[in-house]
């Protein structure tokens, strides 16, 4: 699933490439990828700006309207030009969204008034649209209950001391509460605790003072190092022009199950905590 690096990564070229562009018209392949509107609602509304808030994507239009993307496991977008029949739409010019089977996944396509399209390729078709007013916007209770995102100033060391000592879990599962801290999932939550040696299972209430604080600072490490990557592309996530990202050639232990450990040459585990799977190494991370 797309985390704050790729979500981000896709925000800033969406404001590059179609802020202030209008929407002139929208195919729909799936409907089931829109969940409380009619694509006519769209129709002649301007982009005003695109913005983030922990995975969520969030596009701005005229009118005070807001539209509500969840890219899930597989959602990304793409800016191109295709071809439809029925409900398949199939890539129109050479390149990566051609080229590259990840991104052959179209299901909604935006016409702007610029000539260009924009697509939204979702292999599993996990990921949803949503079309709100400012006002219901803001009383959203999946977004009111996100926590603080990890550049944001509310998310001091003081902050995450304490939930880390009111929060009685493992350290892994409490990176992944998206209501304590926004925006980490599974990718970066291994990496974050394999830079801060921490082992993935240790109950919150026993890490010290020092450790909070090492794993404080590899978020914003970690994080900062992905954005400048612009994501993972370990599997589905893609850039707007269909191209990967880049910190997958950068990752210190997660996907390397079996692989000897960059540190210390032992070998990387995977196991499973609360289902999701976590990398990390035994040795430097007792």
């Amino acid at each position: 699933m797309p985390e704050l690096p790729e979500v981000q990564t896709i925000v800033d070229e969406l404001n590059e490439k179609i802020k202030g562009r209008v929407i002139e018209d929208v195919w729909v392949g799936k409907k089931k990828l829109i969940k409380n509107f009619s694509v006519l609602e769209l129709k002649g509304k301007r982009i005003v700006q695109v913005t983030r808030r922990a995975k969520y994507i969030i596009i701005e239009l005229s009118d005070d309207l807001i539209l509500l993307v969840h890219l899930k496991m597989t959602g990304h977008f793409l800016l191109g030009k295709w071809k439809t029949e029925k409900d398949e739409s199939f890539p129109a010019i050479e390149g990566p969204i051609k080229d590259d089977p990840y991104n052959s996944y179209v299901h909604i396509i935006f016409y702007l008034d610029s000539g260009e399209e924009l697509g939204f390729s979702d292999l599993r078709q996990f990921g949803k649209m949503e079309l709100y007013t400012k006002k219901e916007f803001s009383n959203l209770k999946e977004i009111k209950e996100l926590g603080p995102e990890p550049f944001s100033k509310e998310f001091t060391l003081d902050y995450f001391k304490s939930i880390a000592k009111k929060k009685k879990t493992n350290i892994k599962k409490l990176l992944l509460d998206q209501e304590k801290i926004a925006g980490i999932g599974n990718i970066y939550s291994s990496e974050i605790l394999f830079l801060s040696k921490i082992n993935p299972e240790r109950k919150t209430e026993s890490l010290t003072e020092e450790e909070m604080e090492s794993i404080y600072e590899a978020i914003k490490i970690i994080l900062k190092k992905a954005l400048e990557l612009k994501g993972t592309s370990m599997s589905d996530y893609r850039r707007l022009k269909g191209n990967k990202g880049n910190y997958q050639s950068s990752v210190l232990v997660y996907g390397r199950k079996g692989m000897k450990c960059l540190d210390c040459n032992g070998i990387i585990r995977y196991v499973k905590i609360g289902s999701r799977g976590t990398f990390y190494c035994p040795h430097c991370q007792k």
